[in-house]
């Protein structure tokens, strides 16, 4: 009976476990996870952005960890010299993190945009958005080093219009450090240039005063008056040749002439028929001077060998006098903008002969830079109760714009780095130093300066303060 009992609990038993064997698993799946990824931030680079090391890594921060495969083609790095092709790779602290390494060096002084598309997957294949909706890319910049930041920094200096004998120093790319009263006897009539010589050695701040004028030398490093040369009445600029300064005596109708070695005035030459120079550049192609008149339509080109040949060109100037005149660097072409026009005067040294009339289209074209192969032109405009400004970015060899940079100040003065990498340009309306960077035009920072502004230049060389 026993044995009975037994062989029917067992033929029970594995008939159930043959039964059960049957049923399909109802036991629910592990869900698949779907929810799209966010991204977080991009890790802050430099300082502010600004003076990037050229083969700095970018980290990307997402909320979840992502598949690296899917970056390559949603990840863009990339200035107007083109992209910049790189690695992907989890960051050491976080497999949220991913780091983009660029296998080649980023150019110098270029302003790069980074660019994350919606298409990058999390490791469970989720895109940041979907197919259908539009692909707005996470983005951000920053500017790499160059020799602007070549074991320092170039001193800015900006003088007062208001206070003539105020002097502003900024520095570090866009940090206002210092100011500097210089001591006179007799104060400034008007607020005059300020120009660094080709030397480096020295700022020149053009005195001009009811007396005869001088020029102030002042050390750039310490910030400190060094010398104090005697030129003619009313001096309101100065341009250098390889070893002389010529500095305009408006209202003596005359300029000095300085040795750049002894630092003496050589001689004062005087100009016949009530010619008041207003500026003057120099053209190492032609060793020629040439001045813009304060008062006429009107050109003097004087030799700079003995000064006995001179004479004035008066087809140059169509609709005004000139209020400001840059040489190229090759000493070919002069760019002077007439006064209260959209038109830029182009004359050729080499074939001493009027070469171009640019018409700009932008009204009151002003001071002027050349570096790098362009002339920039400061202009502004009044809409109503504004006053708008910019800068025009022309090609010296073709004297066409290329690149129009628009502000809602008036632009004043501009000034530039040694390189041509940064414009410094002054806004007296906001009383503001505004650093644009010439590639792209682009402004990358600025600095207050509380004080009525006027003239600005950039030194030659770099310091570490």
């Amino acid at each position: 009976m026993q044995n009975k009992i037994f062989r029917i609990g067992l033929a029970f038993l594995l008939g159930l476990a043959l039964f059960q064997s049957c049923i399909p698993d109802r036991m629910p799946p592990e869900p698949v996870e779907n929810t799209r990824p966010k991204f977080v931030k991009f890790d802050t680079l430099g300082v502010s952005n600004l003076i990037v090391p050229v083969n700095q890594p970018i980290k990307m921060y997402f909320n979840e960890k992502m598949d690296l495969s899917t970056f390559p083609s949603n990840v863009e790095v990339e200035s107007v010299s083109g992209k910049i092709n790189g690695n992907f790779s989890y960051a050491s602290e976080s497999d949220t993190i991913v780091v983009f390494t660029p296998s080649t060096p980023y150019n110098k002084a270029e302003v790069y945009t980074v660019s994350v598309h919606g298409g990058v997957r999390d490791i469970h294949g989720n895109s940041m958005i979907s197919p259908n909706d539009e692909d707005v890319p996470q983005e951000f910049w920053f500017f790499t080093e160059g020799d602007y930041s070549d074991g320092g920094f170039p001193y800015v200096f900006v003088r007062d219009k208001a206070q003539k004998q105020v002097l502003y120093r900024a520095g570090k790319l866009n940090r206002y450090i210092d100011s500097l009263y210089v001591e006179s006897t007799v104060e400034d009539y008007q607020t005059a240039a300020i120009e660094f010589s080709p030397r480096g050695n020295y700022l020149w701040m053009v005195n001009l005063k009811t007396t005869d004028g001088t020029v102030t030398l002042i050390n750039p490093q310490s910030f400190e008056p060094e010398m104090v040369l005697q030129v003619g009445l009313g001096p309101t600029n100065v341009a250098f040749s390889e070893n002389k300064a010529y500095v305009t005596n408006k209202s003596a109708k005359s300029f000095t002439v300085i040795d750049l070695d002894s630092y003496a005035a050589e001689t004062t030459y005087s100009f016949t028929g009530n010619f008041k120079p207003l500026d003057v550049a120099y053209s190492p192609l032609t060793d020629k001077l040439y001045f813009i008149s304060s008062t006429k339509k009107e050109l003097a080109v004087v030799n700079a060998q003995d000064f006995n040949d001179n004479y004035i060109i008066d087809t140059l100037l169509t609709d005004s006098k000139g209020i400001d005149i840059e040489v190229s660097e090759d000493g070919k072409y002069l760019f002077i903008p007439q006064k209260r026009t959209d038109k830029i005067a182009v004359f050729n040294a080499q074939t001493d002969s009027p070469e171009e009339q640019i018409v700009t289209g932008y009204p009151n074209v002003g001071d002027g830079v050349i570096k790098g192969g362009y002339y920039y032109s400061s202009f502004y405009k009044y809409s109503g109760s504004d006053t708008d400004g910019g800068i025009l970015k022309i090609n010296v060899s073709t004297q066409s714009i290329e690149d129009v940079f628009t502000f809602g100040e008036e632009i004043d003065k501009l000034g530039i780095t040694n390189a041509g990498e940064l414009l410094y340009a002054v806004t007296p309306g906001d009383s503001s130093l505004h650093i644009i960077e010439t590639k792209t035009m682009m402004e990358i920072s600025s600095t207050k300066i509380n004080g009525s502004l006027k003239y600005v230049a950039v030194s030659k060389n770099n310091y570490s303060k």
